[in-house]
């Protein structure tokens, strides 16, 4: 039996990819190329027919084929040496070693050579785009969301949407259905019982805080932090003004800690602009749910429950 299917206890089906005729001579003769169905989730298998190459070699070839491919790629190898494995696997490369090591990220498991009976669940963080439109379908309330409709709404690139699609599909956080030719994402659960699937997935957008001397506030800034929170809840306004912003700014020693808050104001950097998802100058709900996990305070923790169970019941737009 298919060493896939004994180890992930999932149905492994895999057969030539039409596609390969697709590629440049240098992958096809350098690669033995299968798609597989490993359960319900497609993938291709490349095996070097020769010597493996550079981990940057590696890379080049897997992004050249994921230009015709927007599925995982995995590497069938018959042996490896410790160092490349944990090169593969902190550029998050998947592999497969027949009979020794797995790592299949996508599926959620990690087998290591010298414990073959444990399968380890491993959870790894959306991409900002994954995340946008994972919250952009629970603000829908977890309606059907054609997959085609939502590049214009993100001023996203059909790729980077198709791709933020795999991974929630790839996390199982979405289901893909066919509506003839047309991509559409669904899913069965409720919109707070999909939110608290997803968990462990999460990450907090903001990148670092900074202060700033409130003259050099600019127009693109948006609410965010306790400010935002006081905005949509009953919770008193901060002393210090928070604002985020996607913008690069440069941090000096004098923007790095507040001294009068008068005159400065708090900036978060953010990963992704949450105003695309909640339509006004001010962070949307879920995402500003996350910035403020690690704040510990009773009364914040009150307000954004307060908050979330708006969004459950359907009573944010």
């Amino acid at each position: 039996m298919d060493y896939i299917e004994t180890t992930l206890g999932e149905p492994v089906i895999r057969y030539p990819w039409q596609g390969a005729e697709k590629l440049p001579y240098f992958l096809t003769g350098e690669y033995d190329i299968e798609q597989a169905m490993i359960g319900k989730q497609s993938c291709l298998i490349i095996a070097p027919q020769g010597e493996l190459g550079t981990i940057s070699t590696i890379k080049k070839h897997i992004s050249r084929i994921k230009n015709d491919w927007n599925d995982p790629v995995v590497l069938e190898l018959q042996n490896l040496t410790r160092q490349r494995k944990q090169t593969l696997v902190a550029e998050k490369i998947p592999f497969v070693v027949p009979g020794k090591q797995l790592y299949m990220p996508f599926m959620g498991a990690i087998l290591q050579e010298k414990h073959d009976s444990v399968i380890t669940p491993i959870a790894e963080k959306l991409q900002p785009s994954a995340q946008m439109l994972l919250f952009c379908f629970i603000y829908g309330k977890n309606a059907p969301m054609y997959i085609s409709k939502i590049p214009s709404q993100f001023g996203f690139s059909a790729m980077t949407v198709s791709r933020a699609a795999n991974q929630l599909k790839n996390a199982g956080l979405i289901e893909e259905r066919s509506d003839g030719v047309k991509r559409v994402l669904a899913s069965s659960l409720t919109p707070k019982e999909l939110f608290e699937k997803a968990k462990p997935f999460l990450f907090n957008p903001v990148r670092r805080k900074f202060y700033i001397n409130k003259s050099l506030m600019q127009e693109d800034f948006f609410v965010a932090g306790l400010t935002a929170l006081a905005q949509k809840s009953m919770l008193n306004v901060p002393e210090t003004e928070v604002y985020g912003t996607t913008k690069t700014l440069k941090v000096t020693s004098d923007n790095s800690q507040l001294v009068d808050s008068d005159k400065q104001c708090e900036v978060e950097l953010w990963k992704y602009d949450p105003t695309v998802l909640s339509g006004e100058n001010c962070a949307d709900i879920l995402s500003l749910a996350l910035s403020l996990e690690h704040i510990k305070d009773e009364r914040v923790e009150i307000e954004i429950e307060e908050m979330l169970e708006k969004v459950w019941e359907g009573k944010v737009e």
